[in-house]
């Protein structure tokens, strides 16, 4: 008999807590992004068998599989997959640090523009989730310039100020109807 009770528990469990669970993986993603940081080749083939060898990856994997996938399938949020994420996209001697963070509803991206060695600009992009409001702050050298994209009921508005005129001059730069 508890036998039978614990494959019932087993089936329930398993098909309240899969069905329809694709999920982030978001910590299974983190530990591979760590292990792709490695620059020298040789030494990120090693860490990767250690990984596999140690099951480093294995239990993420059902970590995420098991707990985290499940938990952001019923409450819609990943709670490993929150917090602060540094990538980079280079292209020749032109290189994008990104570094983005999620805090509640609220996205913020803070990207640096390098050419070569040289910081030539960057710019802070904030994103409310709910409202679907966002802000870019572009700073080029001593010039800033602030962008506001707005939603309204069938448009998208983008408007530019500068800040040094504290939001009283703004121009629509931007218009976008549904």
């Amino acid at each position: 008999m508890k036998r039978i009770v614990a494959l019932v528990l087993l089936a329930i469990m398993s098909s309240t807590s899969l069905c329809g669970c694709y999920g982030k993986f978001a910590l299974t993603r983190k530990i591979y992004q760590v292990n792709g940081q490695v620059r020298d080749k040789y030494l990120r083939s090693a860490l990767t068998w250690v990984f596999i060898i140690v099951p480093v990856y294995g239990v993420a994997a059902l970590a995420d599989f098991i707990a985290f996938n499940t938990i952001e399938f019923w409450s819609g949020r990943n709670p490993v997959a929150e917090g602060e994420k540094e990538f980079q996209y280079v292209e020749g001697d032109t290189r994008f640090a990104i570094h983005a963070r999620k805090e509640g509803n609220t996205v913020t991206y803070v990207i640096d523009h390098f050419v070569g060695d040289r910081h030539a600009d960057s710019m802070k992009i904030t994103w409310n989730l709910s409202t679907a409001e966002s802000q870019a702050v572009v700073t080029e050298r001593d010039t800033t310039t602030e962008y506001v994209a707005a939603i309204g009921d069938d448009s998208v508005q983008v408007r530019q100020s500068d800040p040094a005129s504290y939001g009283r001059r703004q121009e629509l730069v931007a218009y976008y109807r549904q």
